[in-house]
Order: C-alpha cells, then structure tokens, then sequence
C-alpha cells in the first residue's frame, strides 16, 4: 500500500511541475537558512558550557562607584585579589588571566601575536582544555614556561616536536615550550595561542591596579551566597574609614562561567560579548522562513482543490476509502519535503563558507554541534511533513464525490479566507523583517557618519613599539620627514575606546573626601592635534610640560592633565576656571592644562562620560601616524620600511583607526548583514507562495477572463482585476507589520544613548517595496492570462 502511495505521489508531482517546484524550492531555502541560522544559534548558547564542572565555575567582577552614582562594572580585578581569596573555605581553586599582546622570534623569524595570555599553574586543570603533550599539572609551575596552541605549533616547528623548544618574547626573555594544547573552540571567551606561566611576570601584588582576569572554581555552587559574602567583607576591608563614611562602595561579583557571553554586564571584556536579542532576532527569522515554506505548501494544495476535486470524486466513486486518500496526500507532503531536505542540507553546505564570513563566525556541520542539527531536522522533517500535509489532506480528502462530479463542490469560502490570512501574514513577517532592516541600516549609517569630536580618518596606528623616550623620539621624527605624513604620536589605547578606569581625587575647591571615578588616557605630547581633539579653555602640552613627567622618580613627577566638558560639569567648574585647578589622579599630582571639547572615546551605546588625558611616556601600546595626499600605500610602505629599520626584531604590524571604531559594532554590523539576507529571503519565499496562487487564480478563472476580453474589457483592466485582492492582502499586511516592526525598532535603538531618529519614510519605503515586489509577482501571472486568445481560452473550458 505505502508503495503504491509512493508510486502516485511521484506521479501527481512530475504532472504538476510548477507546484511542485515551488514548494521544493521554497522548502529548501528556508531550510537551508535554518540550519545555518540554528548551526550559529548552537554555538552561542553552548558559550563556555562545554567546560567540565562549568557549574562550578565563575569570573570575579570588580564593582565600585561613589554615593549615589551607578557603580562601574568591570570584568578585571586586581592581581591581589587572587592570593586574598585562595583559602577561602568556599574556594576549590583560583586562577589568574593575564593578556598582553608580544612579538615573538624564532628561527630567525618574527610574528605578532595578539592571542598570549600569562595564567597561574592550575589554569589547565581548572579549565578543560585538552593537551597533546605535556602534563596539565606542571606545564606552568614555574617561570619561562609557555604552552602552545597545535596550530601555533605547526606555524612555528612544523612537523618537529615543539616541547622543549624556546621561543623569544618581545625580544627580550626566551621561554621554554612544555606543552602543546588541543585550539580551544570558538565557542568560548577564553581563546588563546600561547599560554605563559604568570610567575613570568613577576609584578608586585597590589590592590591599585586592576588588570586581570580572576577565575574561581567553588566547592559546591550552593556555596555561592557564602563566597559572596565573604568577596563583599574583602572588598569592604580596602576602603578606608574616609572612604566608607564618604559612600563609597567597592565589591566584587562572581559571575557564571556559562553567563558570560551573553548575560554578563562588565565592561573591559577579553571580547565583543553576544547579545540574547540578536539570538532571538536569528531564532525567529528561521522559525519564520519554515513557518512561511509551510503556509505556501498549504496555501497551493488547497487552492489546487477544484483540479484536484475530480481526482478526489473518481477514486472515491471506485471505492477509495478517506483514510487512503489522506495517507495519499500525507505521502506527496513527505515526498516533497524529503525532497526540500536533501536540496536544503546541499544549500546549507554550500553556503556554509559564506555565512561564516557574513556572521564573523567559524562554524561546521560536523562534531556535536552539526550532529545535534543533524537530529533536530530528523524532527523537523516529521514536524514540516506534518504541518503541510494535514490541512490539505483533511481538506481534499473529506471531499464528498456526488457533489464533485456534479461540480458544485470546489474550492469553499472558507478555504480562501484561510488562504488570504496565510498571504497576509506571509507578506506582514517579509515587511517586518525589511522595516527592521531599513532600521539597522539607518542606524549604522548615523553611527558612521555621527561627528565624534574627533578625526578617526586616514591616521594609521602602530603595534607593538618598543623603546624608551628617546628611541620613540627619534622614531617620530623621522617619520615626521617622510612625505604624506603630518603628525605623529602615541598613546596607551585607541581614542575610540578608551576603557581606562581611574579615579581623581584631592581635588581643588572640593571636599577632601570627594571622589570621582573617571576614565584615563595616558598620552604624547601631539595627541590632541594628531586626533583633531579641539580645547575649550587652556593650551596644548610644550616641552617643559613633558619635561615635567619625565623624571625617574614618581613622587617628582608635576603632571597636567586635560578634562572634558562633562568632567568639568561633573566637578562645578567653567572651562575658563578649570585651568589650573590642582587635582591627583591615581596617585599622579598635578593640575588642569586645558579643558577639552567632549568627543566620543567609547561606544555610541553609552553617553559620553568624565575623561582625563594626561601625558606620561611609560604605556603607550600604539603609535599613531597622521597622513596625507591620496598615495596611501605609498606612505604605508615608506612607514614599513623606516619601522624595519628601527625595530627589526619586531614585524611591522598595522591598522587604521577606522578599524577601531568599526569593530565597537562588529555585531550590529553582523545583525544588519544578515538581516538584510535572510530579510530578502523571507520576501523570496513569500513572492513565491504568491507566484503559485495567482497562477492557479489565474488558471481557475481562465474562462471569465476569456469572456471579459470578448465583452471588450482591456490588457490593463484584466490586469487590474486580478492584481486587486492581492494588493488588498499586502496592505493589510503593511498595516500590521508596521506597528510590530516601529516598537521593536524603538526598543532596539533605545540601547544606544545616540541614535537615529524613526522616520516614516522607512516605513514608507518598506511598504512601496512590498506592494511593488507583489504587484510585479502577480502580473508575472496576470498579464500572461491578460493577453491570451480569448478565443483559446474558452474553447479549452
């Protein structure tokens, strides 16, 4: 019986070629796009759940603000902390994470590499990273040991054994490989190349700087209200009586491991978060485009009852019981989902490289992630073979065969209505989905396009100088003399993201109590001409102000320093008096040389907040070049060149600084880029539900056509006629989609403090394209019908 069912359902779809095509093609697009989009949803809510006892495991957040002030939440603590909390009765074990990026030399060779973090001893036993080679108990227990990523091994020893081998950092210390690990999978926040031993580092412990990562494994997570306690009585203890009586607050935070990704709320992250909306926004387009494959399979299996109903009546005339006939139709929907399947899977592969390119992500379909997507489509085809199949074949099945060869039983009324509500909500999810588009799109140019207070355009920064004042002195003027280059100068972070947290206190005409936590930058002396940072008030930074700061001796140092207007209003000062103003900054005391126009330094996320820079030559990690003139390569070249000259341990590694502040939206880029995609395919598989129903529209309505034609009626009026219900259903579609997509467009630009505005031209332009994009769908069908012989027409009825 299954295979004579088999056998007809083959049959019935090689008959009608076009239905058929439809419905594979449609099926297999939306299942293409949704393993692709549940492949990506796989691997960000498996984030750092993979770990053995993950549950156990928890990164300290340090917390700390003044009275009354929103506390700032960083994910780094100081180093200290670590050897205050080991005994804990609460605490299993305790590891520190260091990250620094080195250049490193071998065989005669040199790379930079921006993935080497320092860690304590157990960092291989608290986290569950495989090693190839070396004992996870000793591979770090003590100074000079490195432990190597396998492919950073094949990069630097090929196929020789790398244990025991030395490498260079920095071209100062040689460390010792002990071990070679497994490359730690995409799916976790803590991906490395290099390993180091943190007794390598040898820094004093302190409670003033915080710079690490510190990680706690506890003895059973229900301890976790007593750790917390216990962090909390810790954190209380570095305040000083002033302090505490001033309303100051200092905390530390345990954090899930498994949280980290996607909930945590600490800034000054080893790497961009995710965000849970974005998952869900990915989870609903693939819902979505199945859900709308589905209703364009049930909207043309219903709207082929009239051709379908004789078929229907003659079987069920000869003896065909109701349960074989929907058995019948329940196989044409496996077949053709089955079908869909095969294709979507081939898509999915295909497509694989160039999704993992548009979401910035390394995904497989193989390993448990790919055999986990693998069994959810084992539902999904019962789920999609199901859903398609049972409406119609209800529907077509409990035909009643006098009434259908007498021809009074087709199509129902209520059939269509069903029909015309699956269009509507088709083209109401596409417009959706390209309104939130449009959305992204407006946003990110606004970002792009927003005056930040600075000029981020054509200044190249350098990585990795090394060198004290005079060789940085000596480098920046000779780069000075190079053609297309018109300023030069450093600085410890990019001015885009600027993530230093300091706070400055001692401060002239307020109580000595007060405090303010504020972000730094330490700075060379052309910083604020380099980047076009515009004074208020004061003047730019001269020799003897450097001169000042140059003194081996900290305590002699006299520093100046330069605020912002927000830090100025933040402290009740004019931009005229807050010049010379006396005021200590972590220790450094000094007073105010100028006070700056606000510009943005971090992302447009966050209003702009207190910042002071100040010059001080002992951190500066970049070196920024300003150019000029149209032949950048050209420049960029002279600039390799001169730095192989001056630093030839060290390769010459570079970026722009529009790189820096496109990567602070790395994922709404993302967002909008495959938004944009899957928003087009959404409106595809709606147009092609659409192209079915109006060519079986027109093919039932093939002899009114034909009389209307002989009754005089034009191209453009039969055109019109057919075209009308359709508009009718988009329109209604545009009228629910657009509240939809304006709150949760309004939701989604309220987690940037600046913003584009909503405009009704988006919605505008979203509705024209929809009502355009079905228009030209329907008169696909409507002006091949429009222009038949009406002679032709009615002889074939």
């Amino acid at each position: 019986m299954w295979k004579n069912y088999f056998k007809i359902a083959v049959k019935n779809l090689l008959k009608r070629k076009l239905y058929a095509g439809i419905n594979v093609f449609g099926l297999a697009t939306a299942i293409a796009c949704f393993v692709l989009l549940a492949l990506y949803l796989e691997n960000e809510w498996t984030y750092d759940r993979w770990y053995k006892n993950v549950s156990e495991i928890y990164r300290l957040r340090m917390d700390y603000g003044e009275k009354g002030e929103k506390p700032v939440q960083i994910a780094l603590t100081p180093n200290i902390l670590a050897t205050a909390i080991k005994d804990l009765p609460e605490i299993q074990k305790v590891v520190r994470v260091y990250h620094r990026d080195v250049s490193i030399q071998y065989d005669n060779k040199s790379w930079n590499e921006k993935r080497f973090i320092y860690a304590d001893p157990s960092f291989f036993q608290l986290f569950s990273f495989s090693l190839k080679a070396g004992n996870a108990a000793t591979v770090l227990n003590g100074p000079d040991m490195v432990v190597i990523s396998a492919s950073m091994a094949k990069k630097y020893f090929g196929d020789t054994d790398p244990i025991g081998k030395t490498l260079l950092i920095n071209g100062k210390r040689s460390y010792q490989v002990t071990g070679v690990a497994v490359d730690p999978p995409s799916n976790t926040h803590l991906r490395f190349d290099f390993v180091a031993s943190y007794s390598t580092l040898q820094f004093p412990e302190r409670w003033g700087s915080a710079n690490y990562y510190t990680y706690v494994q506890v003895q059973q997570p229900s301890q976790l209200a007593s750790l917390q306690a216990s962090l909390t009585a810790l954190a209380r203890q570095q305040l000083s009586d002033e302090e505490r009586s001033s309303g100051a607050n200092l905390n530390f935070v345990p954090e899930r491991m498994a949280d980290i990704h996607l909930h945590s709320v600490a800034a000054d992250l080893t790497e961009q978060k995710g965000d849970i909306r974005y998952n869900y926004i990915f989870g609903l387009i693939g819902g979505m485009l199945l859900i709308i494959a589905c209703v364009n399979f049930m909207n043309l299996a219903t709207a082929r009852s009239t051709e379908r109903s004789r078929e229907v009546g003659v079987r069920k005339a000869l003896g065909a019981q109701r349960e074989q006939l929907f058995w019948q139709f329940m196989m044409e929907s496996a077949l053709l989902t089955g079908i869909a399947l095969g294709i979507g899977l081939v898509l999915a592969r295909l497509l694989l490289p160039a999704f993992n390119q548009l979401a910035d992500v390394q995904l497989q379909m193989s390993g448990a992630g790919g055999y986990r997507i693998y069994a959810i489509l084992v539902v999904v085809f019962f789920l999609v073979s199901f859903v398609t199949g049972i409406y119609p074949a209800l529907f077509l099945s409990g035909f009643k065969p006098v009434q259908v060869l007498k021809g009074s039983q087709t199509a129902t009324p209520r059939g269509r209505g069903i029909r015309q509500s699956l269009v509507v909500f088709q083209f109401a999810a596409s417009i959706f989905f390209i309104i939130c588009t449009l959305i992204v799109q407006r946003q990110m140019q606004y970002i792009q396009h927003k005056k930040l207070g600075l000029d981020r355009s054509e200044i190249v920064a350098l990585n990795g100088f090394k060198g004290d004042v005079q060789a940085l002195e000596s480098f920046k003027g000779r780069l000075l003399q190079l053609s297309g280059v018109t300023n030069v100068t450093a600085a410890a972070e990019s001015p885009v993201d600027i993530q230093g947290g300091y706070s400055i206190d001692h401060i002239q005409d307020r109580p000595e109590s007060y405090t303010l936590n504020i972000n730094a930058l330490p700075i060379e002396k052309d910083y604020l001409k380099t980047v076009g940072i515009g004074l208020l008030s004061g003047e730019d930074l001269t020799r003897a102000d450097i001169a000042d700061i140059l003194s081996e001796q900290s305590e002699e140092r006299k520093y100046h320093f330069f605020l912002n207007e927000t830090a100025v209003r933040k402290l009740g000062w004019t931009p005229a008096s807050a010049v010379g103003k006396r005021m200590m900054l972590n220790g450094r005391t000094g007073t105010v040389k100028g006070v700056m126009k606000d510009f943005h330094f971090a992302s447009m996320k966050s209003k702009i907040e207190p910042i002071v820079l100040f010059p001080e030559y002992d951190w500066f990690q970049q070196i920024y070049v300003k150019t000029g003139g149209s032949d950048k390569q050209r420049v960029i070249a002279a600039i390799g060149a001169l730095w192989k000259e001056v630093q030839p341990a060290i390769p010459f590694d570079y970026h722009f600084l529009d790189d820096d502040f496109n990567r602070m939206y790395k994922s709404e880029y993302r967002v909008g880029a495959v938004l944009g995609v899957f928003a087009t395919l959404v409106m595809v598989v709606s147009c092609l539900g659409l192209l079915g129903l109006a060519a079986l529209t027109t093919q039932q309505r093939t002899r009114e056509i034909g009389i209307r034609k002989v009754l005089g009626a034009s191209v453009t009026n039969v055109v019109a006629m057919l075209s009308k219900d359709f508009v009718r259903l988009v329109l209604i579609a545009l009228l629910i989609s657009i509240p939809a997509a304006w709150y949760i467009g309004h939701q989604w630009l309220e987690a940037f403090a600046y913003h584009a505005a909503l405009s009704m031209g988006l919605f505008l332009i979203a509705g024209v394209l929809a009502i355009g994009v079905a228009l030209l769908t329907v008169s696909l069908q409507s002006v091949k019908a429009a222009t038949m012989n009406p002679v032709k027409s009615l002889k074939s009825e």
